[in-house]
């Protein structure tokens, strides 16, 4: 019982502190979702651009790659296809 009541006490301090940030930081949450937008866009571009080319180099569009992509942006973009490269070329 009492462990029952500590996970609900830890989720609404986690809920409120989430609410807080999107009141004072909504741009950041915006520029967050873009990013992951854009990014899995871009994954499904090129992934169709490999396939054209024959190349099995293709990215996964997945909750992972979102966000690596949304912390990131293009750094992060990158990277999930540089470590797709290795693992192609390995």
């Amino acid at each position: 019982m009492e462990s029952q009541i500590f996970v609900a006490i830890i989720i609404i301090c986690v809920a409120l502190i989430l609410f807080g940030v999107i009141k004072h930081r909504f741009d950041l949450l915006v520029n967050f979702g873009l990013r992951i937008f854009s990014g899995l866009l871009g994954i499904y571009l090129l992934n169709n651009l490999f396939l054209s080319f024959h190349l099995s180099l293709t990215a996964g569009t997945n909750a992972f790659n979102a966000l690596v992509i949304g912390l990131l942006g293009i750094p992060g973009f990158l990277l999930v296809y540089g470590i797709t490269a290795f693992y192609y070329f390995t």
